[in-house]
């Protein structure tokens, strides 16, 4: 049963329904689960339409806002619809070279090698940072284009023979998003204003 019928049963047995009752976690799910209007859900407790709208608003309960917390749930119906598209947009030979640099300007270039390019002490050169990021760039896009056209067997080389000659004593990894999980939040929410 849903929750509008809940309550409407609960009326229609001569209950008086009392609005301070209604969570926001309930509201939003009248609201946009169930595409109940604020007339229909002020009717179940006997208040003015505006009170409801109020009500949502003061919550953060509209569509809008439901739309881009399904844009930002990987796990909703639109957030993988949009990681497919994305996927098919992104992962293509023609991008190879741009995520290259993309991932290791991310994943190298602007962490600690910075500093130490940029501390005089630690003599890391312009040239020698030229022949870091190259270097980099271009085993980042063999990566990409070993995952790009499916080459699993070869990727799976690469990782056991690399972990096994180098990576068996290094720190378990822990996935560091470098704050962009928060930055792609913050121009997500830029919509919902």
């Amino acid at each position: 049963m849903k929750l509008y019928e809940h309550f409407l049963n609960r009326k229609q047995k001569g209950e008086l329904l009392n609005l301070e009752e209604l969570s926001p976690k309930d509201l939003e799910k009248l609201f946009i689960n169930e595409s109940k209007s604020d007339a229909m859900i002020a009717s179940l407790f006997g208040v003015k339409s505006s009170k409801i709208t109020y009500l949502r608003r003061k919550y953060g309960i509209t569509i809008r806002n439901s739309l881009i917390k399904d844009f930002l749930d990987y796990e909703s119906s639109v957030g993988m619809e949009l990681n497919a598209n994305m996927k098919e947009i992104i992962l293509t030979n023609e991008n190879i070279s741009k995520i290259s640099k993309a991932v290791t300007h991310f994943a190298f270039r602007n962490g600690p090698i910075e500093d130490m390019h940029a501390d005089m002490t630690k003599q890391i050169t312009d040239e020698d940072m030229k022949k870091l990021n190259k270097y980099m760039v271009n085993r980042i896009a063999y990566i990409f284009t070993l995952i790009l056209e499916d080459r699993w067997t070869e990727f799976n080389f690469l990782v056991e023979n690399m972990d096994f000659m180098f990576g068996r004593h290094w720190d378990e990894s822990f996935p560091d998003d470098g704050g962009m999980r928060e930055l792609f939040e913050k121009e997500i929410n830029k919509f919902r204003n």
